[in-house]
């Protein structure tokens, strides 16, 4: 006979964990900060600075001070050489090893800058990409953790129109609203008791995939304040946002090779038919402030610091049709992250920048698993500016993320072990100025 408890407590807890796949994508939490290939190359130190206009995201003061028509567009790839998992007693084991695949991601943004009255109120729209990533793990139909997860992508774009105004000389301020889009894919298996053999088999794969395109709205804001000419402070932030995702989860029955075992389980639940759920997921407001300096008409330092309010992930509840509601317990905490980077000056068309940043993990260890391997981040750029002509410009960055081995031994579904991720990033931006 099926052992319907053991089935019972394995496909809800899937279907559970399906539709919270949106928040546990990769980062910082979740979110990217690679908004603009000179600020990458800066570490991401931008905040004061804010002189280009991907100032939307780091600081949208700072655009209140261009005096020109002005586009942005740009590009990242997200690459990780080194992503991969070893297993620890009592399972999966310690024998027991995995790697993510390695697909190149892209993320992308544009901006543009609108003068009103030129180099003191000006109206900027753009759109760039604050959540996304995906976590696939190679040879999904043998990965010790597929009960868990296979596979999870999630994309989230800003859209933003804001005003910018100089008060005076010294001091701007900036502001708009905010929509984010979103959208999540999840894969995975199921499995049961078969009582034919008494082993744990695969007995159905589930394909979950958000419908629509849920859009919410927030809000942004940032100040930039110059008191003397090599001095300039800023800050920055944007709202939280609570996003209502919808989805039909379709769970498609794995054959076992037992007919009547196949049966039962066909005949107790919704096999091949897909699922309508639910579930409300906010994402963080994140405050960033900082300062930059000139030590020389060359040579400018930037220093920057990032709270995130992480600890409004502490619990989601999704609502499955036919299923019973159900409570998961993420417990995350808020986050500080420190940046710091070198812009050089190095002729009339040329600019070189490096940077390096520390960036702390909200995922407490019970957390973590193969939905989401976080820890906590070190990071190092590069990058340079070539000014091609008066009215064009190319900037390129690449941003060097080291991940600090996480070992879990409290994951909450008994997976536990090390997981070891490296990432590159590079980037290119072009500018141009009418």
């Amino acid at each position: 006979m099926l052992n319907l408890k053991s089935f019972r407590l394995v496909s809800g807890a899937f279907l559970a964990v399906a539709l919270v796949a949106a928040p546990q994508a990769w980062g910082a939490g979740f979110s990217l900060y690679e908004q603009g290939a000179r600020a990458t190359a800066l570490g991401g130190a931008f905040v004061a600075q804010a002189d280009d206009p991907s100032a939307m995201f780091f600081n949208p003061a700072g655009n209140a001070f261009n005096e020109k028509l002005t586009l942005y567009g740009g590009a990242f790839g997200i690459i990780r050489p080194t992503a991969d998992f070893s297993g620890a007693n009592p399972f999966p084991g310690s024998g027991s090893t995995a790697a993510m695949k390695n697909p190149l991601y892209w993320i992308g943004n544009g901006y543009g800058v609108l003068p009103i009255k030129p180099g003191s109120v000006n109206l900027a729209v753009g759109f760039w990409t604050p959540a996304g990533l995906g976590v696939p793990w190679e040879n999904p139909d043998q990965f010790s953790g597929r009960f868990i997860s296979q596979r999870v992508d999630i994309r989230q774009v800003a859209l933003s129109a804001q005003i910018s105004a100089k008060l005076a000389d010294w001091i701007a301020i900036g502001a708009g609203p905010e929509i984010r889009i979103s959208d999540v894919k999840l894969s995975q298996n199921a499995g049961a008791l078969n009582p034919f053999n008494n082993r744990f088999t695969d007995v159905g794969h589930l394909s979950l995939i958000s419908e629509g395109t849920p859009v919410d709205w927030t809000w942004n804001a940032g100040i930039l304040i110059k008191p003397c000419d090599r001095l300039r402070f800023g800050a920055s932030y944007h709202g939280n946002v609570k996003v209502n995702f919808s989805g039909t989860a379709t769970l498609y029955q794995i054959p076992t090779g037992y007919p009547d075992f196949d049966a039962a389980v066909a005949a107790k639940y919704p096999m091949n038919k897909p699922l309508p759920g639910s579930t409300a997921l906010e994402f963080p407001a994140l405050l960033t402030f900082g300062l930059s300096y000139d030590l020389s008409p060359k040579l400018t330092l930037n220093v920057d610091a990032n709270y995130t309010w992480w600890d409004v992930f502490s619990e989601t509840t999704i609502t499955i049709q036919g299923l019973p509601t159900k409570h998961i317990e993420h417990g995350w905490n808020n986050t500080w992250s420190i940046r710091g980077g070198l812009g050089y000056q190095a002729s009339k068309n040329v600019w070189l920048g490096v940077g390096a940043l520390y960036d702390t993990t909200p995922q407490p260890d019970f957390d973590v698993g193969p939905l989401l391997p976080d820890a906590n981040r070190t990071g190092a750029s590069i990058g340079a500016g070539f000014q091609l002509s008066h009215m064009f410009r190319v900037e390129l960055s690449t941003l060097f993320i080291w991940f600090h081995e996480r070992t879990t031994t409290t994951n909450e579904n008994n997976f536990n072990g090390t997981y070891r991720v490296f990432a590159i990033l590079p980037g290119i931006g072009i500018k141009s100025t009418f």
